[in-house]
């Protein structure tokens, strides 16, 4: 220690105010620890700033403009300015709310820069003022940050990531976008939704490779549908500007030229793990060669005082993802035996219609060395579907035919996102086919449409069996 050095003492340090650092502080508080919740911006991280929370209410706009019942005509129009009004008092309110959380759990909140001096002391600066604490235990929940693409090099004020684009000031009349996940999936349907022409382009060679190939496959459909071009397995792609526009050139994947303009560009091009300037290396937190924090289930880190959650990890930047691996983290802090794994991960994507998927696809079964069976239920077949006046898209359910066991479940449509948990229940309880037909489903509701994903499927299975004993 320098002479006349100063440390405060803390309980527990949490480093991030975002969707996982805010959950395991309140955690922690009502587990009766002493927190202090650091973050250099506003609580709520990008999720509530700039990417979940505006990225749905912008979606849940989009789908009201396109609701229709039987019987009932509507007339509706879109105003962005208005909807960045709402949209700020929304977020305004939200963050109210985490104010109340951390004032009624006694959680300390401070606005600063935060980086590890040692193993059990960090350094926190607040604009001129710079503290050290020591700590029993820290949390790292700092997040990421969107990623720009390679072919990006110059500052441009038409290129944006496509959280940015949640801020801008009017509807753009020609939007391109840059990516193949599911923030530039929602981003295209929501702005086509209010009046854009959006045409995604990519150099990877699907569109939503992560979904189940149904899915992915009935999403493409869904933008042609729409209006909303997708180009894939695209090379040397290049940006211009010109004049109050931007131009996309690239190579298509039979080696011909492509030429796009737009008013913007949007990318969703990867995330960057917010680690620098942490000091990892001064507190002995090992960070591996992917440039994520290795931790144990748990949410251990290398250095057993501290743990990790979020972004940081391995696995998908997801807010839900997040939220449960900053409870895992404080739980352990606190002496109760808790963990985490990534493998029932429900994805949701807010599009129209909106996808959702947990699981295994068709093909990761197929690799896994099951012996797999599916079935597929289309929403046109499902009379609540029908009443909603929304019969586009299917669910999918995968299964093991050997021992019966479900291992995902994939949907697009109407009433998917709630569907989902239905499905994600099932996986964590290691269901069978059995367990999923035999519990009563209201009638008529969207539930149904698992239960006859699962009777075909068995069908199937039933056909086949057949076949084989016959020949």
């Amino acid at each position: 220690m320098v002479v006349g050095e100063l440390v405060y003492e803390k309980d527990l340090v949490i480093i991030g105010a975002g969707p996982g650092g805010y959950q395991a502080a309140i955690r922690a508080a009502k587990h009766g620890r002493d927190v202090t919740l650091i973050d250099r911006s506003r609580p709520g991280g990008e999720c509530l700033h700039s990417g979940c929370i505006p990225s749905k209410l912008l979606a849940v706009s989009a789908g009201k403009l396109n609701e229709s019942a039987p019987g009932l005509t509507i007339s509706a129009s879109f105003s962005m300015k208005q909807w960045n009004d709402e949209k700020r008092s929304v977020i305004t309110n939200l963050e109210k709310g985490l104010y109340s959380l951390f004032k009624k759990n006694k959680i300390e909140l401070i606005q600063g820069n935060a980086s590890f001096l040692s193993e059990e002391r960090i350094g926190v600066e607040q604009g001129e003022k710079f503290e050290v604490w020591s700590f029993n235990h820290a949390i790292i929940a700092t997040g990421s940050s969107a990623n720009a693409p390679s072919f990006y090099e110059e500052h441009s004020e038409f290129v944006r990531s496509v959280e940015e684009l949640y801020s801008v000031e009017g509807v753009p009349e020609t939007l391109l976008l840059y990516g193949a996940d599911y923030m530039t999936a929602e981003v295209a349907s929501s702005f086509r939704a209010i009046g854009s022409s959006v045409h995604v382009i990519t150099d990877e060679e699907s569109f939503l490779p992560d979904l189940d190939e149904t899915i992915a496959k009935e999403v493409r459909r869904q933008f042609k549908k729409q209006g909303i071009r997708v180009s894939t397995g695209l090379t040397d792609i290049k940006l211009v500007e010109e004049g109050s526009s931007i131009k996309v050139t690239a190579q298509d994947a039979k080696g011909e030229g492509l030429q796009v303009f737009g008013d913007l560009l949007g990318y969703s091009a990867g995330r960057v793990r917010n680690l620098e300037a942490l000091g990892l290396e001064n507190a002995r937190v090992k960070v591996t060669e992917d440039n994520f924090i290795d931790i144990s289930e748990s949410c251990q880190s290398s250095n057993h005082s501290i743990y990790a959650c979020g972004d940081i990890t391995d696995g998908p930047s997801l807010a839900v993802k997040a939220i449960k691996q900053g409870k895992v983290a404080a739980d352990n802090c606190c002496g109760f035996s808790s963990v985490s794994e990534l493998n029932f991960l429900p994805i949701v994507i807010h599009t129209l219609p909106p996808v959702a998927s947990v699981g295994l696809t068709e093909k990761e079964a197929d690799v896994a060395g099951y012996h797999v069976s599916t079935g597929v239920s289309h929403m046109r077949a499902n009379g609540f579907a029908t009443l909603h006046a929304q019969p586009d898209g299917l669910v999918k359910v995968v299964r093991d035919e050997e021992t019966h066991l479900l291992l995902g479940f994939h949907a697009i449509g109407k009433g998917a996102i709630e569907l989902i948990e239905k499905g994600t229940l099932a996986l964590e309880m290691v269901a069978r086919d059995e367990d999923f037909i035999y519990p009563y489903a209201p009638h008529p509701g969207f539930g149904e449409a698992w239960i006859e994903a699962t009777e075909l499927s068995l069908e199937a299975s039933k056909t086949e069996f057949n076949k084989q004993k016959q020949r």
